[in-house]
């Protein structure tokens, strides 16, 4: 397959759709060409924040395919049975979001391109240039505008992640030091029960 990648971003999350499902890490924009087999699937996943752009556009020669967008919920997006299918939005929840292709047709393979953009790259800068009249200079520092923000919407959607991972982590270890104080004093428990049954048998065998 053919890919073209700019802007690398190492984010990526794990995706488990179907037996032909697979899964790559995006940049912020990414062009490329897949192979799906006949009647098969093969999924796409990236973490993004909340309210970023995304653009994802998938074509094929002749064979009709059907697309399916997810996000960490729900389904928010889904077009079937056709050979160009194009969608723009913005994501509702940080998270995973999942890009499925299937192969309409049950005898051939297809091939499908894929070009998907998030973030600044995902904006037209030269029709907001035409219709706000700036200059070059001007587009320049709304593109830096644009990645800085979208950058401190990243921080800010990692910052939560750690938090929630640090209190799964916390609760975990919680529970687990309060199981291990259970088996302490459930063993001491029965420790004692054990003594105070075997002292009594001894006593009515007259063994002590």
């Amino acid at each position: 397959k053919d890919l073209k990648i700019a802007s690398p971003r190492g984010v990526q999350g794990p995706v488990a759709m179907s037996r032909w499902t697979c899964l790559i890490a995006l940049a912020s924009a990414v062009e490329f060409s897949v192979h799906v087999n006949a009647g098969g699937n093969k999924c796409f996943g990236e973490e993004l924040a909340k309210h970023e752009l995304l653009v994802a556009e998938f074509s094929t020669a002749t064979i009709p395919i059907t697309v399916e967008i997810q996000d960490p919920q729900t389904v928010i997006f889904t077009e079937h049975e056709k050979t160009q299918v194009k969608t723009a939005f913005t994501t509702n929840q940080a998270g995973p979001h999942v890009m499925c292709i299937n192969n309409s047709d049950k005898r051939q393979k297809a091939l499908v391109k894929v070009n998907v953009a998030f973030g600044p790259q995902a904006k037209d800068y030269s029709q907001i240039a035409k219709k706000e009249h700036l200059e070059p200079t001007q587009i320049a520092l709304r593109r830096i505008e644009e990645n800085l923000k979208n950058y401190h919407s990243n921080v800010l959607y990692m910052r939560e992640r750690e938090e929630r991972m640090r209190s799964t982590n916390d609760s975990i270890a919680f529970r687990v030091i309060g199981y291990c104080l259970f088996n302490v004093v459930l063993m001491i428990a029965v420790g004692g029960w054990q003594m105070f049954h075997f002292k009594q048998f001894f006593r009515s065998k007259k063994v002590i």
